[in-house]
């Protein structure tokens, strides 16, 4: 689908990406866009993937975990069941 025809066609071409098919869109025969179906759990990704105060955190978030600033949630509950188990010896 060129961008003429993206210009021209928009309400069929947007009903044809509602569908599996996606509609690649292409300038002087090279792709530029995608434009497909959204389902709502798509629409979630997108917002976090686009959230930029998201994203930076969730990146700081593994900077802590690589530079064992913070423990992960494996190691977190090791933690846990290790003091219950203590807890439970010292009873």
């Amino acid at each position: 689908m060129n961008v003429r025809d993206l210009h021209d066609r928009t309400a069929e071409i947007l009903r044809q990406a509602e569908g599996d098919t996606p509609v690649f869109v292409t300038r002087y025969g090279r792709p530029i866009a995608v434009i497909r179906g959204l389902a709502q759990e798509d629409l979630e990704d997108l917002t976090r993937l686009t959230d930029s105060r998201l994203r930076n955190g969730l990146e700081e978030a593994h900077a802590d975990m690589a530079a064992r600033r913070v423990s992960g949630l494996d190691e977190s509950t090791a933690d846990y069941r290790s003091l219950r188990v203590a807890a439970e010896i010292a009873s």
